[in-house]
């Protein structure tokens, strides 16, 4: 995902991208492609992009063990400026370019950012009920037939020190 960006003028520009995961090394659960709007300030001094990126994956539910499709969304800004300057910035997004450069190369930021779109716990739903610890009922999809009484083993040697 490169932008010749000395094919624009100086102004506002919107930039499309689309492209396979597995050209971009994403591998499971990622599917599809990756697509990518980005809006591009460019001036003499610098290059503001306001990127928006979209990804469809493939899921597994860490409550009911469900599997399912979902797009995930994530935003980033970057912040590219004309120098001659060797020293890197030490601000995140903000990057140099040198005045000879001619292109931006925005594959690591759409990797790194895709990845990051993920959510720590996969779940269907947010009010996704789960499994039954007992018989292994979705209880997404049915009633649990476990009876409220059943305790199990493991507790017995504490409820001989309760009675104690």
């Amino acid at each position: 995902m490169i932008i010749k960006f000395t094919n624009y003028s100086d102004g506002i520009h919107q930039i499309e991208f689309s492209k396979k995961v597995e050209e971009l090394d994403l591998e499971d659960p990622f599917i599809n492609n990756v697509l990518l709007s980005c809006k591009m300030d460019k001036s003499r001094s610098q290059i503001y992009l306001s990127c928006d990126l979209s990804v469809e994956a493939h899921l597994t539910c860490d409550r009911c063990n469900a599997e399912f499709d979902r797009i995930f969304s994530n935003h980033f800004d970057s912040i590219y400026l004309f120098s001659k300057d060797e020293d890197k910035p030490d601000e995140i997004g903000v990057y140099l370019l040198h005045p000879d450069s001619d292109k931006i190369d925005l594959t690591e930021d759409v990797v790194e950012y895709t990845k990051l779109s993920l959510p720590m716990k996969i779940l269907c739903s947010e009010d996704c009920k789960g499994l039954c610890a007992r018989c292994g009922a979705n209880l997404n999809e049915e009633e649990c037939k476990c009876s409220d009484d059943q305790v199990s083993d493991v507790w017995e040697p504490l409820k001989k020190l309760k009675k104690n």
